[in-house]
């Protein structure tokens, strides 16, 4: 399908509803509080209220007590609707825009019910329009969070995340957003996550433990640094949001994948605990680099603990504890699986972070956190692998500390804070190879001994590392009307980094949006400055003398130079418009270029799972976005996106483990290349159901990937692909001429149900169905940096879960 015939197809399905209507420390959360009165000015107690936002449809209910007062906590930032309602009283509403750790306040007086119960509200876009929107951000609906799609939903939070425009999805649930490879860090209640967390690496978060996601992409705010082409903070369920409750989900489907989980959440009027515990096990858990996906097993597990304590109205105390593991089957390419080839990967992470919260006055709140996350990776292979034998056991190690105080002073909201991290890092991996490595070659013509011919099994390439390293990191910011509908966000922060370089760098964030009423239009630009270090995961050995000696380039030179793979550093520029298209829609457009320097890749040691950063001496990307956003119109929602982008290096490059590969475009400098996850259109849609007297629910969504470059010879014919060892059947997935993976359009589709719906007990069955039309896709094919991996065939799933209060 092309991407016109994509997008004719996305925009009539998102016309349907349409056309039948005619922070904890950096969390970005708050707290909505008030009182509830009737005319007279006495206190009502037991009203019902609820905070809303159309667009998401994140809500949350609680009750007023005795004294007539209400508290809403764990709240994202955002606009919302805010409703009171009681027995023998009208309802009212009111819409508030909280962005601020500070509380919000919001008091009611219900009218009495007179001749009319029901109040009218008049159309109201201030819940949907953000007036004074300066970054580009995502929050990802509640019907993804709470309707994870597939067998293991335990393990969908990567494929949510990337439904924000700009992100390319790749192997293993690794995702690009705006032409950065990986450069993503998750923020968990305020508390930042800088390893990766995609399969390959780590455990992932399960979606079912979140209240909300928000996905930062341009604009960011001082308080953030580390890896920022994507920042997805996230805010955890608590068990002080609602009543005692719990659950049980049974999922299974396609390559014998299954799950089970089980959730319990309770509190009492100071203490709240949350726990969810997960199990899932797979026959194709990884993306395999041929059809046959051979040797492709793979389990995990983990657990999710939160605990919460008011010691009164100021002061709280946060717990959050997590581990997870998981033993899995590096998938074999045909040759590899004829020659018996029995690689595995083993992982295991674990993290815990405590967090304190005071509040001085209605003006002032102060925030701190001490978090630890520690992570091990090992790889083990037996003699009969394939081109190597390779071998590892990594740990990588967090712990530190931040805090903020936020003040508001007038028309300024003011926030201070900082962070120390400290990081242990300590590497072995060795190797030996089992064939013989083809001799090097120059541009001239000159032919090189390979050195990794040297090693054998009495005599592998062994490399051992320690190092620790520390970041200080300090920022002030301050978000202020300058005039009316005008907002102004300014902050610089200040990073001072060291572990095999020592940096230090001065960024400034500076971002501006103005709203226009008569049009119901907010414009918004912003410039950042990104410091980023790089990727902790193998650092030691990419930045080795042991991994130069062997490089082809040092082989040819004869001269081994080390390079330290030293911080990515941007320019980034943005602006953008969000536009109220008619009362049910509201879109966002914008246009953002980065300038780069040390360019942030990863090189994949063959089919191994292990990956070793790189530098590329500099780079750009320039890029477009559009979403489409939809309110619930008689049950039906939707989105629409589209984005383009550009993305490209210069070399050289530094760091990796280059084993054989041609060294031309490494040893000249001044070479301008395609990065390997450059993909130039993309374009997601998602159309969802609800018909809420009976329970019934479904989600149909599609997305469009025009394809990544491959390192592939222009005219190859099916012959010679075929005698180079590729399944035939991959022949048609590339496009030779133009050196990528051609388009690709995946539709998948869900339908549920609430079987039984009680006050006390629910019963909800889903089934999902993933790559609709069974289409043959490749995510990328031979690449230099990330090799080759088959995108997953038509799948299905059903789901069972059984809730209680």
């Amino acid at each position: 399908m092309t991407l016109k015939s994509f997008l004719r197809f996305a925009i009539l399905s998102l016309l349907l509803p349409v056309l039948l209507q005619t922070s904890f420390a950096q969390a970005r959360i708050g707290t909505v509080q008030g009182t509830v009165k009737d005319p007279t000015g006495a206190l009502v107690p037991n009203a019902k209220v609820i905070i809303s936002q159309p667009v998401t449809g994140y809500n949350q209910t609680t009750q007023t007590d005795q004294q007539g007062s209400f508290k809403l906590v764990n709240v994202p930032f955002n606009t919302y609707k805010v409703r009171a309602e009681a027995p023998d009283f009208q309802p009212a509403e009111q819409s508030i825009d909280l962005e601020s750790n500070i509380p919000a306040n919001v008091d009611f007086s219900l009218p009495l019910a007179g001749a009319t119960a029901d109040v009218t509200v008049t159309a109201d876009n201030s819940a949907i329009l953000e007036t004074d929107r300066t970054s580009s951000d995502t929050d990802l609906s509640q019907s993804l969070l709470e309707r994870p799609l597939g067998a293991a939903p335990s393990r969908a939070i990567e494929s949510m995340v990337a439904t924000t425009p700009g992100f390319v999805t790749d192997d293993n649930g690794r995702m690009h957003p705006r032409g950065s490879e990986s450069q993503v860090q998750y923020v968990v209640d305020g508390v930042p996550v800088t390893d990766n967390m995609s399969a390959i690496f780590s455990t992932s978060l399960d979606a079912r433990t979140l209240r909300s996601v928000e996905v930062l992409t341009g604009g960011i705010p001082a308080e953030f640094g580390d890896k920022l082409a994507g920042v997805i903070n996230v805010n955890t369920r608590s068990g002080l949001e609602g009543p005692t409750q719990g659950g049980l989900s049974f999922s299974g489907g396609s390559f014998s994948t299954g799950e089970i989980s089980a959730d319990f959440a309770t509190h009492t009027r100071r203490f709240g605990f949350l726990a969810n515990l997960s199990a899932s096990t797979s026959q194709r858990y990884l993306d395999p680099p041929t059809l046959g996906n051979f040797h492709n097993f793979g389990r995990s597990g983990k657990g999710f603990f939160r605990l919460d304590y008011q010691f009164d109205g100021n002061n709280t105390l946060r717990g959050v504890f997590t581990f997870g593991g998981s033993n899995f089957q590096v998938p074999n390419r045909f040759a590899q699986e004829l020659a018996g080839q029995d690689e595995r990967q083993k992982l295991r992470d674990n993290s815990e972070n405590i967090s304190y919260q005071h509040i001085f006055s209605p003006n002032a709140i102060a925030q701190f956190a001490f978090f630890h996350r520690g992570s091990e990776a090992r790889l083990t292979s037996n003699a009969a692998s394939t081109p190597v034998a390779a071998f590892q056991n990594r740990t990588l190690s967090n712990y530190g500390g931040l805090g903020s105080l936020t003040l508001t002073r007038g028309k300024h909201n003011i926030k201070f804070g900082g962070q120390v991290t400290v990081t242990p890092l300590n590497e072995h991996f060795s190797f030996y190879p089992t064939v013989h490595f083809n001799d090097l070659v120059d541009e001239n013509g000159n032919v090189f001994a390979n050195p990794v011919n040297n090693f054998n099994v009495a005599n592998p390439f062994v490399f051992s590392g320690q190092k620790t390293g520390r970041t200080l990191s300090a920022y002030v910011q301050d978000r202020f009307a300058i005039a009316k509908n005008l907002t102004l966000d300014l902050g610089i922060r200040y990073d001072n980094y060291k572990l095999l370089v020592s940096e230090q760098a001065l960024s400034p964030r500076l971002a501006i949006a103005y709203f226009i009423p008569k049009t119901q239009t907010t414009l918004h630009a912003s410039y950042n400055r990104f410091f980023q270090p790089p990727p902790t995961e193998n650092l030691l050995l990419a930045s080795s003398a042991a991994a130069s000696a062997i490089s082809p380039l040092a082989v040819i030179r004869g001269v081994t130079t080390i390079k330290p793979i030293l911080p990515d550093k941007e320019h980034v520029f943005e602006i953008g418009v969000q536009q109220m298209l008619s009362r049910y829609v509201r879109a966002n457009t914008t246009l953002y270029q980065k300038r780069i320097q040390n360019f942030s890749d990863k090189d994949q040691f063959f089919e191994t799972g292990v990956v070793f950063p790189i530098a590329i001496s500099s780079g750009r990307v320039t890029g477009e976005e559009l979403k489409l956003d939809s309110i619930d119109i008689r049950g039906f929602r939707g989105s629409l996106s589209f984005a383009n982008a550009h993305a490209y290096g210069v070399t050289p490059i530094s760091g990796g483990l280059f084993l054989g590969e041609n060294p031309q475009a490494l040893q000249v400098q001044g070479v301008k290349f395609d990065a390997d996850h450059d993909q130039r259109n993309e374009a997601q849609f998602q159309l969802s159901y609800n018909h809420r007297p009976s329970g019934i629910y479904a989600i149909f969504s599609g997305r469009y990937d025009s394809g990544v470059p491959t390192d592939v010879e222009p005219g190859t014919t099916l012959a010679q692909f075929v005698a180079a060892g590729f399944d035939p059947r991959l022949y048609n997935e590339i496009d030779f001429q133009r050196s990528r993976v051609r388009p690709r359009t995946i539709f998948d589709f869900s339908l549920g149900a609430d079987l039984r719906r009680t006050e006390r007990f629910s019963l909800n069955l889903q089934f999902d169905v993933q790559n609709l039309t069974n289409q043959l896709f490749l995510y990328n094919f031979e690449s230099v940096f990330s090799g080759t991996h088959v995108g997953y065939p038509r799948m299905f799933s059903g789901k069972l879960a059984l809730r209680f209060k």
